[in-house]
């Protein structure tokens, strides 16, 4: 089985988008909301904020290169996503009732991730 270009481009856009975004255009809007998960503004909110920026960046280019055939980096965004839906579970509860289902569209996501892992795993054993 061949992996379609576009299932690969789509993961590495998603990634591209969510780090950029909010780096560009969302500073103070992403600071609030880690604000609200108890992140203290310190410094240490800018800098939560900036890595997973960057975190998400730079999944979004290891997967435009030969990196999308390894199974670590499908685990890695997996786990990512995990924590990420559970941080938002445990501080922002209000997003599993929100209109648009932000939170409930990473079990899509997650499943995808996780087929992903399996596959690359299976075919680099």
């Amino acid at each position: 089985m061949i992996i379609p270009n576009h299932l690969y481009y789509a993961l590495s856009f998603l990634w591209l988008y969510s780090g950029l975004i909010p780096l560009l255009f969302a500073r103070e809007p992403s600071l609030q909301l880690l604000h609200k998960m108890s992140v203290p503004s310190n410094g240490i909110d800018w800098l939560i904020f900036i890595g997973a920026s960057v975190l998400d960046i730079v999944y979004g280019i290891l997967i435009l290169t030969k990196f999308k055939y390894h199974s670590w980096l499908w685990l890695s965004q997996f786990l990512t996503v995990s924590l990420y839906s559970v941080l938002i579970i445990v501080f922002l509860p209000e997003n599993l009732t929100h209109p648009f289902a932000p939170l409930i569209k990473n079990i899509p996501i997650m499943a995808l991730l996780f087929w992903l892992y399996q596959y690359h795993k299976n075919i680099n054993q």
